[in-house]
């Protein structure tokens, strides 16, 4: 098999032979590297993508969530929503919404988890301006009644992360939320 030198910088170059005595030979996993590197191109995607979203899905699964039907959850969504009440039902939405604000801690962690983990929603972006953050979440597959729990989960992560919320408009499928920044002291 012939073979090919490439050259890297210097302090990469050791800490990947540092890794490789652990693992194998240098050109083992050199080569593996490479495979993997050349698997994600094949596939639209950078290395790095490939390895940002496998942590964004390690710190969703760490922060409790889990992988549900969609149908079963929208579908559990109305009948708690029917059953247990408006009131609790979206309150229990806005807690839940505040404890992963928290858990973020910080309004683009919060974003890009809500995009990579999210898969029903076809649009989310936060755009932040000086004194306002205007969050808009599109979903052609969200009922009417999941919409406005959705958007109370979204309302108690960004009131948890500092903001509050001063215009909300919510229709199926559409979630336009409106925050004021508080006041630098």
């Amino acid at each position: 098999m012939k073979r090919k030198l490439l050259a890297a910088r210097l302090d990469l170059a050791d800490k990947i032979s540092e890794i490789s005595s652990r693992k194998g030979t240098l050109y083992d996993y050199v080569n593996d590297i490479l495979e993997q590197a050349i698997r994600a191109e094949e596939i639209g995607l950078s290395l790095k993508t490939v390895l940002d979203d496998r942590w964004t899905v390690k710190a969703m699964k760490d922060a409790g969530f889990i992988l549900v039907p969609e149908k079963l959850l929208y579908d559990l969504a109305e009948v708690a929503y029917k059953r247990v009440g408006r009131e609790k039902t979206t309150m229990l939405w806005y807690e839940t919404g505040q404890w992963y604000g928290h858990y973020y801690g910080d309004l683009r962690k919060f974003e890009a988890a809500i995009k990579n983990c999210f898969w029903d929603v076809s649009e989310f972006k936060i755009l932040e301006e000086k004194e306002t953050a205007v969050l808009t979440c599109l979903s052609s597959k969200f009922s009417a009644t999941y919409t406005e729990l959705f958007s109370k989960f979204l309302e108690g992560a960004l009131n948890a992360l500092g903001l509050s919320l001063s215009q909300c408009e919510v229709s199926k499928g559409i979630i336009n939320l409106k925050f004021v920044k508080p006041l630098d002291k």
